[in-house]
């Protein structure tokens, strides 16, 4: 089985997010099918730049193809045909706008595509609100899977995003929490499509090299980008209101790329990037993790975490955080400062609870996303989606 795989960014230096995602699933479905991916040549996601060299390559074994954007997004023009297009009334042609100026802008990419429809078995689109998904699912719809990645947001209730979910053939969804979302947002009716619920294989590492660079050893950590749309404004409202209250709460470390700016204090430690192996030393050895972001479709570092036997304290105005600790019973949420408050002093002092719930998070893991189950649930939606294709041309 041949099977292409589109995502608008693509590349071992692109870490974290839905590109991340897409190149693991990839890089493990090479046991099963013919996998080759098609994406575009940008690397930044606000401008969609061109920096990667057009043409093919080899990434971990997979082939790559790229296709030049015709243009960088032009961050006041999007900002403004987003504005109409999500906020105000407006037609189907604002929404066209919106998608080709969201991006990223690759004609090229969906030329391909179309001439090139035959040579694939299957198609797996990853994420929904992209231009390469809108456009491609368009030319080969009936050969097609889409896994959404959907958050809730405006973009979801275009017209557009509608006509996409109808033209797809089968959707992976990466939880239950996403699956409802998008049957309430687009009205979706699963009757004759392929679906499931899929997520993401975690794979702790039976070894865990100790990170030394960290001298405090009692810490609540945050991984990922540091931005206001991952809830990090509030939580350094909160954490440092709740240190006038009780100094001795243990200490925050974050990791990752800082875009708005972290707040100097003694026990507020930014370590920039970190390799996977700290990661995971991290995370290891926290009280527990810490997610504040109100919008998110799946969260592998918050099951990464509970893989890790590390307990997690999440935003509880993201349904699927929420979702995600109440099936494994190891996480607490938090909707406003009274209860970060609460959440957090609770898990700080009671330690064989922490332990406990831990427990429960490795073995929500074990039961629902080691690679072997995920791999055989986009293997059974692609044998699924053949059938189908190979009775519609017959």
């Amino acid at each position: 089985m041949k099977v292409a795989f589109i995502v608008q960014r693509y590349g071992e230096d692109i870490i974290g997010g839905a590109e991340y995602l897409t190149r693991l699933v990839a890089e493990h479905m090479t046991k099963y099918c013919d996998v080759e991916v098609l994406s575009t040549c940008a690397k930044d996601y606000h401008t969609w730049k061109n920096e990667y060299k057009k043409g093919t390559e080899t990434v971990n074994g997979i082939q790559v193809r790229r296709f030049a954007n015709s243009k960088k997004r032009d961050l006041n023009k999007h900002g403004k045909i987003q504005e109409k297009a999500f906020f105000t009334t407006h037609n189907l042609k604002d929404e066209i706008l919106w998608i080709n100026e969201q991006g990223p802008y690759c004609p090229e990419l969906i030329d391909y595509i179309s001439k090139n429809k035959g040579n694939y078995d299957a198609f797996v689109f990853f994420t929904f609100r992209y231009y390469p998904s809108y456009y491609g699912i368009k030319e080969v719809g009936n050969k097609s899977l889409v896994a959404p990645f959907a958050e809730n947001d405006p973009a979801l209730d275009l017209s557009t995003t509608k006509e996409l979910f109808t033209n797809v053939r089968g959707i992976v969804y990466s939880t239950p929490e996403e699956q409802n979302l998008i049957k309430a947002k687009t009205d979706l009716k699963e009757e004759g499509k392929i679906f499931d619920i899929v997520g993401c294989g975690i794979e702790i590492p039976e070894i865990i090299t100790e990170y030394k660079s960290l001298e405090d050893q009692d810490y609540i950590l945050y991984l990922g980008r540091i931005e206001g749309s991952k809830g990090c404004y509030q939580l350094f409202e909160y954490y440092l209101e709740l240190l006038k209250e009780s100094p001795e709460i243990p200490s925050l470390v974050l990791a990752g790329y800082d875009v708005i700016g972290v707040p100097k204090h003694d026990k507020i430690k930014y370590l920039g990037f970190v390799s996977e192996a700290e990661k995971y030393s991290l995370l290891k050895n926290a009280r527990f993790l810490i997610m504040p972001s109100p919008y998110e479709s799946l969260s592998l570092v918050t099951l990464e975490s509970m893989g890790c036997g590390t307990p997690v304290l999440v935003n509880g105005e993201c349904d699927v955080l929420k979702g995600h600790c109440k099936r494994s019973n190891a996480g607490l949420w938090y909707q406003n400062y009274d209860e970060f408050r609460e959440c957090l002093n609770f898990l700080c002092s009671n330690r064989d609870i922490l332990d406990k719930m831990g427990d429960n998070g490795r073995k929500f893991i074990e039961k629902n996303y080691t690679w072997k189950k995920v791999e055989m649930k986009y293997l059974h939606l692609l044998e699924e989606l053949t059938k189908k294709v190979a009775l519609l041309e017959n």
